[in-house]
């Protein structure tokens, strides 16, 4: 899923999503100005962070006995990486799976696991 700013077409697109063989949902993010900005901006993905926790939900009444995966791939950054508090990303998702934020820019770098 390319991501720019997260919207209610995103929890659609989750809601749509049956397979109980799914592993890992990638949302690319084209363009982040600063990852400062970005990580204080995490509470925008409140909407995904409910859609992904629907889905668990849903697809754990269906026989799903895995741990799903998030990666948040950031293909460009403005600015060099450095040590920002990722963990407000998909705070409730979280409790269910695997949050993981990737610097693409720089050599698919993870910068942060939910999994340490």
């Amino acid at each position: 899923m390319k991501v720019t700013q997260p919207t209610s077409s995103y929890t659609t697109l989750l809601s749509s999503i049956t397979s109980t063989e799914l592993r890992k949902i990638i949302l690319v993010v084209w363009y982040a100005h600063n990852r400062r900005t970005f990580a204080q901006g995490m509470e925008r993905w409140a909407l995904v962070d409910k859609g992904l926790c629907e889905l668990v939900d849903r697809l754990r009444l269906r026989g799903y006995h895995r741990t799903l995966a998030v990666e948040l791939q950031l293909m460009t950054v403005g600015d060099d990486p450095g040590k920002y508090d990722f963990t407000k990303f998909l705070p409730e998702f979280r409790e269910k799976g695997i949050a993981v934020i990737v610097d693409t820019a720089h050599g698919d770098r993870v910068l942060h696991s939910s999994a340490w």
